[in-house]
């Protein structure tokens, strides 16, 4: 059996769920799920993704922000976050969710 990814909606949102405790150290992150009791750092890179994905209205907004700051090509910064989305996903850190949704 082949395992495949979540798949990312890039017209939703990312949030961070009640279980996860994320604390900022300098630029990087810490998170930490309270349900596997594992934690997760991210560098400044990660962090910033983090927060763009939650802050943003929705994942591409995220996107177009990401590259302002990055300089890096529209294909790979999609396909960058889409990843690390899909990694947070499957840890249990986030979860993706109707722009239109509250917090």
């Amino acid at each position: 059996m082949v395992e495949t990814s979540p798949i990312v909606e890039f017209d939703s949102r990312a949030v961070i769920p009640d279980h996860v405790i994320v604390r900022r150290i300098a630029d990087e992150a810490v998170l930490l799920n309270l349900h596997t009791e594992r934690y997760y750092g991210l560098d400044s890179v990660g962090r910033a993704m983090l927060s763009q994905a939650t802050s943003s209205a929705t994942l591409a907004d995220a996107v177009e922000v990401l590259l302002q700051e990055y300089a890096v090509e529209r294909e790979q910064m999609v396909k960058d976050f889409e990843a690390f989305l899909n990694q947070l996903l499957s840890a249990g850190l986030i979860e993706i969710v109707p722009s239109s949704s509250p917090s």
